[in-house]
C-alpha cells in the first residue's frame, strides 16, 4: 500500500502531471473581464489579452457566454471617414503571439441577457480554438463612461 501511494505522489509531482495542467488550454486570457451593462442596455463588450502559448498559430471563434442569448467578435473599422464595428468569424493568434482585445479594436459584443449581470461576478466564456471548446473565466467591472466618449 505505501508503495502505491509513493507512485502515486512521484507521478502526481511528476513534470509530465505539470506539463498536461499547464497545456489544458492552448491559449492564456490576460485581463478578462466584460463591462456591466448599463441600465435600459441590451449589450456590452468583453475585452483581455489572448496569448498562444503554443508553437503553431491558433483560430479562436467565440461559442457562448453565459447568461447572453448571443455573442459575436467584432472588430472595429474605419468606414468613410467614421469608425464603425463589423462582426469577424474569427481571430488568428500567431504562434507564441498574442492579440489585444480592447476598446477601439477588435473586441466581443455580447447582447441580451437573460438575469441581470451584476460588477464583481465571474461569467464564463466559451471560445472554439483550432475547433476545441475551451472556457476562460471574465470578470465583470463597472462601466465608467469617460467625459465626452461613447462606446456601444
Amino acid at each position: 500500500m505505501k508503495m502505491m501511494t509513493l507512485a502515486a505522489l512521484a507521478l502526481a509531482f511528476s513534470p509530465v502531471a505539470f506539463a498536461a495542467k499547464e497545456t489544458k488550454n492552448s491559449l492564456n486570457i490576460i485581463e478578462a473581464r466584460i463591462f456591466a451593462p448599463l441600465k435600459g442596455s441590451s449589450a456590452t463588450a468583453g475585452y483581455g489579452t489572448f496569448t498562444n502559448t503554443t508553437g503553431k498559430e491558433v483560430a479562436v471563434t467565440i461559442e457562448k457566454v453565459e447568461p447572453f442569448k448571443a455573442v459575436e467578435m467584432h472588430e472595429t473599422i474605419e468606414k468613410e471617414g467614421r469608425m464603425a464595428m463589423q462582426k469577424v468569424e474569427k481571430l488568428t493568434i500567431p504562434a507564441k503571439g498574442s492579440v489585444d482585445l480592447k476598446p477601439g479594436g477588435n473586441h466581443i459584443m455580447l447582447f441580451d441577457p437573460i438575469r441581470e449581470v451584476k460588477a464583481d461576478e465571474t461569467l464564463k466564456v466559451t471560445f472554439k480554438v483550432n475547433g476545441k471548446s475551451e472556457t476562460y473565466d471574465f470578470k465583470v467591472i463597472p462601466r465608467v463612461k469617460p467625459e465626452g466618449h461613447h462606446h456601444h
